[in-house]
């Protein structure tokens, strides 16, 4: 460990808006651990009076070993601060959290031995939201079958063992600079809350070469906090909407030839919970019966248009 951190320097950003208080909780929580960053850079949206106020004042509090940065987007949605801090990092790795988290006192000692191996690049954690029962996992979270499906709830997995995995949660991942900066924040995939713009990037670390691991012992807690009124989690199809039409449209980007009709046939006949084909839908109906609605015209939509946007783009 003592070498890791000889070796490696780390950024963290903190992409934020409309939430002063839970951004110092957050900031306070990094800032008490075990091992310290070499560099903060909170990125928040032009305007957010509030939030200026709070970086501004809590700047003179910061040790004189981290340093302190802010930047201001004009864009709005989740991608552009986060995009924005990273491609300012200046350290050797950058992690991304989110505004509304606290990171536990070891967070960034378990984080540095990962990178003593190159072949690492990517690193995620787990993202507990306390107060929360254990949720019943299913497959094999975190990965993508061979057919196109993606398991999901991988920061809910604990145990005391690192894992290799093709994606991790994007508010609690820690990348090679010289990677994430390399590789392509793709504009079609913000959209509404960017869903899935996460696994579109450490799919192309993994075209590069390089491993995405997942420790369950890299702890950040969720807390809730208000959000901002235009992304609006209660509107439920067009979440539903968003999800099928990002993760289509990444699914026939990023596969193999061979793999994209074996995709479509099982995304568009089954498809997965909450994105049914019309045999998923029928074999849900059967088991559970007419328990809410499904969404599924949400559904296909997002599927078709994410196919639409990937044949206009080839």
């Amino acid at each position: 460990m003592n070498e890791a951190r000889a070796q490696k320097t780390i950024s963290v950003v903190i992409p934020t808006y409309q939430r002063p208080k839970v951004l110092l909780d957050c900031l306070n929580s990094v800032l008490r651990g075990t091992l310290q960053p070499s560099e903060i850079i909170v990125v928040g949206r032009q305007g957010d009076k509030e939030t200026e106020a709070a970086v501004q004042s809590y700047s003179s509090a910061i040790s004189p070993g981290v340093r302190f940065r802010s930047a201001w987007v004009t864009i709005q949605g989740h991608v552009p601060p986060v995009e924005t801090g990273i491609r300012a990092a200046s350290s050797e790795l950058v992690a991304v959290i989110d505004d509304d988290t606290t990171v536990q006192s070891d967070w960034l000692e378990r984080i540095l031995p990962h990178f003593s191996d190159p072949t690492i690049g990517v690193v995620g954690g787990r993202v507990h939201v306390p107060g929360t029962p254990a949720m019943k996992l299913k497959g094999k979270p975190g990965r993508v079958s061979w057919y196109g499906k993606h398991w999901g709830n991988v920061g809910n997995v604990d145990g005391q063992e690192s894992m290799d995995v093709d994606t991790v949660m994007e508010g609690n991942s820690i990348w090679r600079r010289d990677l994430i900066q390399s590789i392509e924040f793709d504009p079609v995939l913000k959209f509404d809350d960017s869903s899935m713009y996460g696994l579109d990037l450490t799919l192309q670390a993994k075209e590069k070469g390089y491993r995405v691991i997942y420790d369950p012992r890299i702890v950040l807690l969720h807390h809730m906090a208000p959000r901002a009124a235009e992304i609006d989690r209660a509107n439920r199809p067009r979440r539903i909407f968003a999800y099928c039409r990002n993760y289509t449209y990444i699914m026939l980007k990023r596969s193999p030839w061979w793999r994209r009709p074996i995709f479509l046939g099982w995304w568009f006949l089954i498809g997965s919970y909450g994105a049914w084909g019309p045999a998923g839908l029928a074999a849900d109906l059967l088991v559970h019966g007419r328990q809410g609605d499904r969404y599924f015209g949400a559904a296909f939509r997002g599927k078709i248009e994410g196919a639409r946007i990937w044949i206009r783009s080839r």
